[in-house]
């Protein structure tokens, strides 16, 4: 079993072991203090993305959880609060789960479909995936199903470039869209479009906000938060859009919007991710997941 680089701090204390990843010295977990703040920060890995973990003792079961003052969404260092006298802490690094590494599409499938839909999307040379240009609109999701995660995903759009990432998709209707929500992925200069249907919106639903500009072509982060019923839209390091599963505002604005006669719209506490091929071209690269801890 694959085990992650671990830290203790303990009152005053700072105890560092490293721990082996596969087969292979994945990083090395380091512990400086800051004022109040004890700093961690990692050496950084070709081959993974880390975040950190925390646990208040080591008995079975461990019951590792993402600490809130210790959230790194992709970096190499991270600040915790000092541990009080007397108590102890566990901190230990885990990579992120990559969805796709810039040649195996493994994790996907074509949606309602159990093959990959080579003929809708490809690998490029230069370890994007890309949807052809030209072919019929069709839809990939993920193999697994995920409830509460953070997904990180790059992605370009072509003139006119039209996609998105739905999450908690079910197979219930004949397309994903009618099950669940989306981030929009679309080259506004392209259209001519409202702003529940532009760049970064809950497409249908709600426009996005302090978005900051993006240019046609250039490559931008993503970042979408689920967890229990709330979901969050990052685009570039900015919060654009959030909202609750479930709450009397969502409820309002999907019977106001074309998804009221789907009944199973935003219904799921559970289901794949997909990534929409609309028209013509999107490119993607760096997709990779964490699973969250549930709501409180």
């Amino acid at each position: 079993m694959s085990s992650s680089p671990l830290l203790r701090v303990w009152a005053s204390l700072v105890v560092l072991t490293g721990c082996i990843v596969g087969t292979a010295w994945a990083t090395e977990l380091q512990a400086t203090r800051s004022g109040d703040k004890v700093v961690l920060s990692w050496r950084p890995n070709a081959d993974a993305d880390f975040y950190v973990q925390l646990a208040t003792n080591l008995v079975d079961p461990m019951g590792w959880r993402i600490d809130t003052n210790a959230i790194s969404v992709a970096g190499e260092t991270c600040s915790v609060t000092t541990v009080p006298t007397g108590a102890h802490r566990f901190y230990r690094l885990k990579a992120w789960e990559v969805l796709f590494d810039g040649t195996s599409t493994a994790v996907f499938r074509g949606y309602r479909k159990a093959a990959f839909p080579d003929a809708e999307w490809t690998v490029t040379a230069s370890g994007e995936l890309k949807t052809v240009f030209g072919s019929p609109a069709g839809h990939i999701i993920t193999t697994n199903q995920y409830d509460d995660f953070e997904l990180l995903w790059d992605w370009r759009a072509g003139t006119a470039g039209n996609g998105g990432v739905l999450y908690r998709v079910t197979e219930y209707y004949d397309q994903p869209y009618k099950s669940a929500p989306e981030y929009q992925l679309v080259d506004d200069s392209g259209y001519s479009l409202p702003g529940k249907q532009q760049l970064g919106a809950v497409y249908g639903l709600i426009a996005p906000t302090n978005r900051g500009t993006v240019s046609p072509g250039q490559w931008n982060q993503c970042r979408l938060l689920v967890q229990g019923d709330h979901v969050e839209h990052w685009l570039n390091g900015r919060r654009i859009a959030q909202f609750d599963f479930n709450s009397r505002a969502f409820n309002s604005l999907v019977a106001g919007s074309t998804f009221s006669s789907y009944t199973q719209f935003g219904k799921a506490s559970k289901g794949f991710i997909a990534f929409q091929n609309w028209t013509p071209e999107i490119w993607y690269r760096n997709i990779r997941l964490r699973p969250l801890p549930s709501a409180p």
